[in-house]
């Protein structure tokens, strides 16, 4: 999870780094169209200029990879607008092993193209054309102690880069995979599909689209073939990773290609916003590895299962099995006794069928003889017919019906997702409840941030709308100034706050680098 890489959504659609020329001849200008997507999730069709260094030109593929390491970085410091480094951190993530002066000289270059970069977003419809500029870095900054050889730097986002990701709107690569490959077209050919594979599993696109928009190549060939020559190579190496699972060209008359997702790639956005909750799980495991303590296991092996059984649905057999053992020595079974028998099906492995049947066999063998001594049958060995059905496979079939345990096991299923069922919407509630809390507090941070003429123009069109109300007029005027700022905040938090899902997603990157934090302390 701490190799990810993050980048802001829009750049992440845009093939800003060029193939280096070895002429002279350098690329100082790209022209791309594409979409944009605005803060209210709607995507916008969009030219894109790119305009790089004068002297240099644009990032190359070698920039491109420090970008792709500096993201990795950002990611762990939790998003932070200034990002501090190493050299040698920096080539340990580009898997350089020998730091040299060759290398700190590409550092420098990497930076002189990336601080000038800027981007010329121009959207256009028959009713008015807006244009924006945009740049990426701040400024950036530089040491190298020649007599140690250590080298430190730092960048800064601009303030509109780090707004916009810390709202969720990032896009995720895994800087591992991409580090494995060679060659411009590939790694954005992964950028590319690390986005397009969120949305489908299967993309169909236009051969020349791809090139031109999301390859970044300038002048597309005349012919299918020759094209095909280029990107072939691209796709096996992004087979090899296991992004892509196959190509295919649908057809050579409409340079139709289609693109499938390997089975085994979940895209790295979608791996983190379906993660869970991070911070409460970890929190609920040293909930259960408490009770399952206090049910009679040794700490280190409570420990061990606890770290072996990490899902929620992991951690139910867990709660589960901690109940049962108890259960089991209620019913005057010798306490290693019981200890042995939910340990073994425990041992089993965390969501096995194994782990699960010995666990419903245990329970079943409490069920039916609470039974018996409910009916009032007298029993010699009660502790001894338990431990039978809950450990002898092949007796147990004639003490209990099949009929009788498959019913039980069906009301233990429909116990365990009702469960569940319980703990995600609860969970869901608390987000809701924590999200609505965020936006109240930005809404109002942007509104103390306004000049006093914004907010008193704020509130004199909200009181001009509440006055048609009469109910308005016989409120209290304390009543009324906090009903017009409740108004003001919530059109502040309407227009400027992120979407649920995306402050979901970010909060769920923040969970998912706070291990990290707290090793870096």
């Amino acid at each position: 999870m701490l190799n990810l890489s993050v980048e802001e959504e829009n750049l992440a659609s845009i093939p800003f780094a060029v193939l280096e020329r070895r002429v002279g001849k350098r690329v100082g200008k790209l022209e791309i169209k594409g979409n944009k997507v605005l803060p209210d999730g709607s995507e916008v069709q969009v030219t894109w200029q790119v305009q790089g260094n004068n002297e240099l030109g644009l990032p190359t593929e070698q920039d491109l990879d420090i970008f792709v390491a500096l993201g990795v970085l950002t990611f762990r410091s939790n998003f932070s607008k200034t990002v501090s480094f190493t050299g040698r951190e920096i080539a340990k993530i580009l898997n350089i092993s020998n730091v040299h002066g060759k290398f700190y000289q590409r550092l420098k270059l990497a930076m002189d193209r990336f601080i000038p970069l800027r981007f010329r977003a121009l959207m256009e419809s028959d009713q008015q054309e807006e244009v924006k500029w945009l740049n990426v870095f701040q400024e950036a900054s530089f040491s190298l102690d020649r007599a140690s050889g250590r080298c430190t730097g730092t960048v800064t986002w601009t303030d509109k880069i780090i707004q916009s990701m810390d709202s969720g709107f990032f896009r995720l690569l895994d800087a591992g995979r991409y580090m494995e490959l060679d060659g411009i077209t590939a790694k954005h050919l992964y950028r590319f599909l690390a986005v397009a594979f969120e949305k489908t599993d299967l993309v169909v696109i236009d051969a020349r689209k791809l090139a031109s928009e999301h390859l970044g190549m300038p002048k597309v060939p005349d012919y299918l073939s020759r094209l095909m020559q280029t990107l072939e190579p691209a796709f096996d190496q992004l087979i090899r990773i296991q992004v892509l699972g196959a190509y295919h060209v649908v057809s050579a008359e409409h340079w139709r290609i289609a693109l499938h997702r390997h089975p085994a790639y979940v895209p790295e956005r979608k791996t983190l916003a379906l993660g869970g909750a991070v911070a409460t799980t970890e929190e609920a495991r040293v909930w259960v590895q408490a009770m399952v303590e206090k049910s009679g296991f040794p700490p280190r092996a409570a420990a061990e299962y606890c770290e072996a059984y990490r899902s929620r649905r992991d951690l139910y057999q867990l709660q589960r099995a901690a109940r049962l053992l108890e259960q089991m020595k209620q019913m005057d079974v010798l306490a290693h006794v019981a200890l042995a028998t939910v340990r073994q099906a425990l041992d089993a492995g965390a969501g096995s069928e194994g782990c699960r049947d010995g666990l419903d066999w245990a329970e079943i063998a409490i069920e039916v003889c609470r039974q018996k001594q409910n009916s009032g049958q007298t029993l010699r060995n009660l502790p001894g017919l338990l431990v039978k059905i809950a450990r002898d496979a092949e007796g147990r079939d004639r003490l209990v019906n099949p009929e009788t345990a498959a019913h039980w096991k069906e009301r233990f299923r429909q116990r365990e997702e009702a469960f569940l069922r319980q703990q995600e919407e609860a969970e869901e509630r608390e987000l809701i409840l924590e999200y609505e809390q965020f936006r109240q507090r930005l809404a109002a941070q942007i509104y103390a941030d306004l000049p006093e003429a914004a907010r008193h123009a704020l509130r004199r069109e909200k009181a001009d709308l509440l006055r048609h109300d009469q109910r308005f007029d016989r409120l209290p005027p304390e009543v009324r100034d906090s009903e017009v700022d409740q108004l003001v905040l919530q059109q502040i938090a309407r227009k400027e706050a992120p979407a649920f899902e995306k402050w979901l997603l970010r909060k769920r990157a923040q969970q998912a680098v706070l291990p990290f934090l707290a090793e870096a302390v």
